[in-house]
């Protein structure tokens, strides 16, 4: 077969590949024959129909992709499952390659995940999951805050931080947001958050209150509003299949802009968008080793 078949076409030679190599055992042989034909639907569900068009993020997306139970409800999966699930997509990918598959199996899958009783710290997301917490963030109510919560968790507000923000906080003209507490600091808006705060303002019946609370309800508390915001970007990562993956948490969508900003300016310039007091704590949180570096 050349790499101009369709995926479907390399499903199938997937699948029988896996009942001839593990044909001793026929229970593993058709487990794992099974669980090719579910990547390869997944993959072509998320818009692959060619093996050129796979990428590691797909795939790994299937490795982390939630787990229906029997009532339909989505639920995250653990480490061990992300890791099995990389594994069978590992075989499959070496099995086509050894087929004549124009493919890099291992690059595909990418590093191996690690075991769920490794801690790591939360890091910030990468390009394809930053993607998808963006495409995930819209509830599918025009007038819904959630959107407007993942737009300021890139722009480096924390929970508390988030809760706190008034619309006169917002300058929609010059593409900023201003924090205000012990660490007050003014950052930009990205051009996907700053249209969805346009979209938003567009919803609003009347224009809002420039003193009133944009992302959290009136009177709830800074404490429950803090909880609020860390809940549902939790949700985002959740529907966006991220949640789980090593590293991922609500975090990591603020550390996302952060690594970003310390790549182009430094990490005193990320110190400041996160409002860190420590250059340390600030390198460690960005796992970067800026005292081995000129940064």
């Amino acid at each position: 077969m050349s790499g101009e078949q369709s995926l479907a076409a390399w499903a199938a030679v997937a699948a029988e590949a896996m009942l001839v190599r593990y044909a001793r055992n026929e229970r593993t042989a058709a487990t794992v024959a099974a669980d090719a034909r579910r990547l390869f639907r997944y993959l072509h569900a998320v818009g692959a129909t060619r093996l050129g068009e796979l990428t590691c993020d797909l795939v790994l997306g299937w490795c982390w992709a939630a787990r229906p139970d029997r009532a339909g409800r989505l639920h995250v999966v653990s480490a061990a499952t992300a890791r099995q699930r990389q594994w069978i997509a590992l075989v499959c990918f070496d099995a086509l390659a050894k087929r004549g598959a124009p493919i890099d199996a291992a690059a595909l899958v990418g590093p191996r995940i690690a075991r769920s009783n490794v801690q790591v710290s939360a890091r910030p997301l990468n390009p394809g999951e930053a993607a998808l917490v963006r495409a995930h963030a819209d509830s599918g109510l025009v007038t819904s805050r959630r959107p407007l919560q993942v737009a300021l968790a890139f722009a480096g507000g924390t929970a508390t931080e988030i809760a706190l923000l008034r619309l006169r906080d917002l300058d929609m003209a010059a593409g900023t947001v201003t924090f205000s507490g012990d660490t007050a600091r003014t950052n930009p808006l990205d051009e996907w958050s700053i249209e969805t705060f346009r979209r938003w303002l567009r919803s609003q019946p009347q224009a809002p209150d420039s003193d009133a609370p944009v992302c959290v309800s009136e009177g709830l508390g800074l404490a429950r509003g803090a909880r609020s915001v860390s809940v549902r970007l939790g949700d985002v990562l959740r529907e966006a299949a991220l949640m789980g993956r090593p590293g991922v948490t609500a975090r990591s969508i603020r550390l996302t802009t952060a690594r970003r900003v310390l790549d182009e300016h430094g990490i005193e310039a990320a110190a400041r968008f996160l409002g860190a007091v420590s250059l340390d704590t600030t390198a460690a949180a960005l796992q970067h080793p800026w005292r081995d570096s000129d940064a």
